[in-house]
């Protein structure tokens, strides 16, 4: 497992053949798809589950909802603000 990308608290991960985009935060990974937020470990193990249940074959799809999710983060916490 490689961090290819980070903005804010969301982190871009590589197996090498499939792309996961994961929240950081309070020492553990969360998924974003789904409908639901299970937390794993933030090791490998925990890294190749979310991988498999989330990931994408594809690395531009991938960098693309990184960028959506850390704007969208951003643009709320300055709403609510």
């Amino acid at each position: 497992m490689r961090i290819l990308d980070e903005k804010e608290n969301y982190l871009l991960l590589t197996d090498g053949a499939h792309y996961a985009v994961v929240e950081r935060r309070a020492g553990k990974f969360y998924g974003l798809r789904n409908g639901h937020r299970r937390c794993v470990a933030p090791d490998d193990a925990g890294a190749v589950q979310l991988l498999n249940e989330e990931g994408t074959s594809s690395e531009p799809e991938a960098r693309h909802l990184l960028w959506e999710v850390a704007t969208r983060w951003r643009d709320l916490f300055e709403c609510v603000r």
